[in-house]
């Protein structure tokens, strides 16, 4: 059967409601992240794609090794999302390390460059934080999808 992410999961209406922006919002941060690689370092891509590819980040080309590592942090940062979204489907609650992790890693990118978008992870990590233990409270934590308590960690 497949997921239908416009509808809560049976018996965790409110968890639903208060945790399933976050995934959405890493989305979008991870996409502006890959978006803004792609344009502010253009010069870059264009170079590495009209050399081939194969072998067109050397070791001495500071600046398209770059490029490459931004980019990747973007899609490492997307499917993180998608991992965070995927378990909000299927508990229906915010994992709490998710909420943790953003600004876990926020933190270091805004005390080494303060103009930069660590500031984004800080701001969605925090209300996150709040999110995940507000659904530990609440009794959510104890629900999956079907709305059954989990038995030895997997769905009853």
């Amino acid at each position: 059967m497949p997921t239908n992410e416009s509808a809560p999961p049976r018996g965790v209406c409110g968890a639903w409601r208060r945790c399933f922006w976050v995934p959405r919002l890493m989305l979008v941060v991870a996409t502006a992240h890959m978006v803004v690689g792609a344009v502010a370092m253009s010069a870059q891509w264009s170079g590495i794609v009209s050399d081939g590819l194969w072998n067109a980040i050397r070791h001495d080309v500071f600046a398209r090794r770059t490029a490459l590592w931004f980019m990747i942090g973007g899609m490492a940062f997307f499917g993180l999302g998608l991992l965070v979204r995927r378990s909000v489907i299927a508990t229906g609650r915010l994992p709490g390390e998710a909420g943790w992790i953003l600004p876990a890693l926020g933190m270091p990118v805004v005390a080494l460059e303060p103009l930069s978008g660590g500031w984004a992870l800080i701001a969605l990590g925090v209300p996150a934080v709040v999110a995940s233990r507000r659904d530990r409270s609440a009794g959510a934590s104890t629900l999956c999808s079907t709305g059954r308590r989990p038995v030895n960690g997997r769905r009853a």
